[in-house]
């Protein structure tokens, strides 16, 4: 009976633990940097900036950026500052896993049956009996597990030097989950929240936050 509670109480733990989405960030910044002044969010792929997904992530990082002291320009040259920005997911990695089947190994109800010798008197006994049940494993399964990288970059550069040779970054910032979730957009929320959670952390150092999630893969 205890093997079976400290079962469930692992199944309960791991059950808890699959909605939360774990992010690893990384942040670099000048000496100089300042969190006010006008910004815009750009996608570092140009092409990408007419696209209603970027729209949709655009929203977010103005809110976020907001939240942190900036204003949101209507244009770049209205901009002090330009956030570069980009997303994606890779296509996977498999591998097969090993799940133990735990099961009843002994004790329990069972039949039993023989002779004994009383006094010298041969008795034939047989019946039902019960002793405790004993929990172990008892086989194991094999399923295949795919993995996937999800990443969000973001490079703030001030807006006078984009064009030159030599643009000066403000700062520079990368996230990077790993799950069974393939949609960049059931995890995006969360890898944000972790980028600009205690923003803008401790330059040069790698910081990891678990957000709790509501996605559906």
């Amino acid at each position: 009976m205890i093997n079976v509670i400290l079962l469930l109480l692992m199944v309960s733990v791991f059950t808890g633990c699959a909605n939360s989405i774990r992010t690893t960030t990384t942040t670099f910044y000048a000496p100089d940097h300042q969190q006010r002044g006008a910004i815009i969010v750009v996608a570092s792929d140009h092409q990408t900036n007419h696209s209603l997904a970027f729209k949709h992530y655009q929203a977010k990082f103005n809110e976020k950026l907001k939240a942190q002291g900036y204003t949101i320009a209507p244009s770049i040259e209205a901009s002090d500052y330009i956030a570069l920005v980009s997303y994606g997911i890779d296509n996977g990695k498999s591998s097969i896993v090993s799940t133990p089947i735990v099961g009843q190994i002994g004790g329990g109800t069972e039949y039993r049956s023989g002779t004994v010798y009383v006094d010298g008197k041969k008795t034939n006994y047989s019946g039902f009996y019960y002793s405790m049940p004993i929990y172990g494993v008892v086989g194991s399964s094999t399923h295949t597990v795919t993995t996937y990288t999800r990443a969000i970059a973001m490079d703030i550069v001030k807006t006078d030097s984009f064009k030159s040779k030599n643009p000066i970054k403000m700062y520079e910032i990368r996230a990077k989950s790993i799950g069974n979730c393939a949609i960049m957009l059931e995890v995006f929320d969360e890898m944000l929240q972790a980028m600009f959670t205690n923003f803008p952390n401790e330059s040069g150092k790698a910081i990891t936050v678990s957000v709790e999630s509501e996605s559906k893969c």
